[in-house]
């Protein structure tokens, strides 16, 4: 499993969805970006863009991943923080989820 993709976490910023008919200016409420948090391989990392794969697949059935799913673009622009993956924070982030449900 040499060649998996890294996996992380992005914190980052994004539109919200469009209003839908036409809107007095003088009654329009204040809008702000939404903060987004999505997990998953990291399969393309350049200056513009990232790209998370939720899913990897292996076409020969062992653990030499070839395939990609459910493939998002997230703007380089638009992340706050990028945080790497290992078991050790997994496990940690596991266990603190368990605890507030507790």
């Amino acid at each position: 499993m040499a060649d998996t993709p890294q996996l992380v976490m992005i914190e980052w910023v994004d539109s919200g969805q469009p209003v839908p008919g036409w809107q007095w200016l003088s009654d329009l409420d204040p809008r702000r970006a939404h903060k987004c948090v999505s997990v998953g391989f990291l399969v393309q990392d350049d200056d513009q863009t990232k790209v998370l794969a939720p899913n990897l697949g292996s076409s020969s059935g062992d653990d030499d991943w070839d395939q990609a799913s459910g493939l998002m673009t997230i703007p380089t622009v638009a992340i706050t923080k990028l945080e790497r993956l290992t078991s050790a924070s997994v496990q940690a982030s596991k266990m603190l989820g368990d605890r507030a449900a507790a």
